[in-house]
């Protein structure tokens, strides 16, 4: 019966009625008619009524709208102390404040705002990070389990080099194997354990987070962010701490080097030690002490945006050969790895200024790529029905993953991998496992951002949430081949028609679009476009092999 929540209304007139509706203005529960009281009043018809089931879900991260020295509501803030204050408050500590602000005022925006975007991003990265050194200390235990086995075939090969004479010698010595084994494994494993609850708690912050986010108020939200993000700060703080104190264990054995001419005068027949040796794992930290009232930065108009062509080459392929330029991208060293779906099976490097530096061998005809990291990319074959990341230093198939249907469009965001796979978005961890499939009516490529995905399907280009939810789609009745799809710095979206002959820009809200290039420009059937972020530049891919870098302004 405690978790009963009764109405407000009611039970000040001593009539316990339980609540079918929380308002998360007045913060009290509303039966059915109490409610519909509310939504009838003037003052409180706008307010935000959600369901009790979801209340119960902020409830306990919640924050408290009431003055714990007077007891009183809420209503200020205090711009120069940055905290929340009630009537009794500015009257007793806060006489000489100039910039007193209502609260409501003050949580405008903040489920917009920077400091929750931060929160976000902190907890993403904390979670990365925290997975990384899991698998990093996951890959130390099975390495010591490999050294393990190394030392036990050597002595045992040993010993039956040396037969009888030492079998007590031999079994004396395993013994101090396994006991050094198992002292290293108890203090790895017991150091693994403590990350993984790490894992666990900033989890449960980031669940608490969402859930704060999608059904809180504003206010809620504005002084819940803060109570989570000093609970992110002290785990990330408690994560640092515990990496600091990791080491690495190596077990060895030495042998003693007159064993066989002089065994019948020892004692044993090595030494089993072990060794901690330091090791510094990175821990990519998020901007936690964001000033929530900082807003997110208002998205650049598409009535700014021109492009300037800065250079055009043409890739390199043998006479009468077919070409389709199906994909590519900017790597971080600035070169560009273009993709050809008709061509001999290789990625091709070229330079900004368009000199072919190298081909990476792949196993079939490549269709898209996407960059991973400084070393890693991740390609799809198409209809061969494989995705593979390769190493590009070392040319070595890092993981390869099978499917059932076509793979075309591929993006890395935040450590996953999302692609086309015939009429489904799935996303996919580095790992190769499926996280989430998402129905959707795609046509070859996708784009990705922060928080959005993109794709395009005959005249429409379509934006949604990392979750499937239509946030918008943008129709364009001209537009009839849509090729490659991308997003620039201020999440307005560039795709290419190859019928037309045109680049499109698109606006971040998906109401309003304007040509960027036609055919008079030397688009000739764009297939793929790529836009890199650090240093504004767009790279377009033509049908017939010629290559094309912008810069955007």
């Amino acid at each position: 019966m405690s978790d009963l929540i009764l109405c407000g209304p009611c039970g000040n007139a001593n009539n316990n009625k339980n609540a079918e509706k929380w308002c998360t203005v007045c913060t009290e529960g509303l039966c059915t008619d109490c409610e519909k009281v509310h939504k009838s009043i003037r003052t409180s018809r706008n307010h935000r009524l959600i369901s009790i089931e979801d209340y119960r879900q902020i409830k306990d991260i919640s924050s408290s709208l009431t003055c714990k020295d007077h007891d009183k509501q809420l209503e200020l803030y205090c711009n120069t102390h940055d905290v929340a204050v009630c009537l009794c408050c500015v009257s007793s500590h806060h006489q000489t404040c100039t910039d007193i602000i209502p609260l409501r005022k003050a949580a405008e925006n903040t489920k917009h705002s920077t400091a929750l975007a931060d929160l976000e991003d902190t907890l993403s990265r904390s979670l990365l990070n925290i997975q990384h050194i899991i698998t990093d200390r996951a890959e130390t235990l099975k390495n010591m389990d490999c050294q393990k086995q190394t030392i036990k075939a050597t002595i045992i090969d040993t010993r039956a080099r040396i037969k009888k004479k030492i079998d007590d010698l031999e079994q004396k010595l395993l013994l101090e194997l396994d006991t050094k084994w198992r002292n290293c494994n108890s203090e790895a494993t017991k150091r693994l354990n403590r990350l993984k609850k790490s894992e666990r708690d900033l989890n449960c912050l980031k669940e608490q987070t969402s859930q704060l986010k999608s059904l809180a108020s504003d206010i809620q939200v504005f002084l819940g962010t803060r109570q989570i993000n000093e609970a992110v700060s002290k785990e990330v703080e408690t994560a640092k701490n515990e990496i600091k104190s990791l080491f690495n264990y190596e077990i060895h054995l030495e042998l003693q080097p007159s064993i066989m001419s002089f065994m019948h005068e020892m004692d044993q027949i090595g030494k089993i030690y072990d060794e901690k040796i330091s090791i510094s794992l990175p821990f990519n930290e998020g901007n936690v002490d964001q000033d929530i009232q900082l807003p997110v930065p208002e998205m650049k108009s598409i009535d700014s945006i021109h492009v300037k062509l800065k250079k055009r080459f043409n890739v390199k392929q043998k006479e009468d050969e077919e070409i389709w330029l199906s994909g590519c991208t900017m790597l971080q060293n600035g070169n560009l790895m273009i993709a050809d779906y008709k061509g001999e099976g290789v990625l091709m490097e070229y330079s900004e200024d368009g000199q072919h530096l190298r081909n990476i061998p792949c196993s079939e005809p490549p269709f898209d790529l996407t960059v991973i990291d400084n070393d890693r990319i991740a390609v799809t074959y198409g209809h061969r029905k494989y995705i593979q990341i390769l190493n590009t230093k070392n040319h070595i198939v890092e993981r390869k993953v099978k499917f059932d249907k076509d793979c075309y469009g591929i993006s890395y965001q935040a450590n996953k991998l999302f692609i086309i796979i015939d009429d489904e978005i799935v996303i996919l961890d580095i790992a190769g496992n499926v996280l989430i499939t998402l129905t959707m009516d795609c046509r070859f490529y996708l784009e990705t951002t922060v928080d959005r995905i993109y794709y395009n399907r005959d005249h429409t280009v379509h934006c949604i949430s990392m979750t499937g939810e239509e946030i918008w789609v943008h129709k364009e009745k001209f537009l009839v081949s849509l090729g490659g799809i991308t997003v620039d710095d201020h999440q307005n979206v560039l795709v290419a028609d190859g019928e037309s002959n045109s680049l499109i820009v698109i606006q971040h809200d998906g109401k309003t679009s304007k040509t960027l290039l036609s055919e008079t420009d030397g688009l000739n059937r764009p297939t793929f476009l790529h836009y890199n972020k650090d240093n504004k530049t767009l790279l377009l891919c033509n049908e017939d092999g010629s290559v094309a870098l912008f810069n955007v302004e």
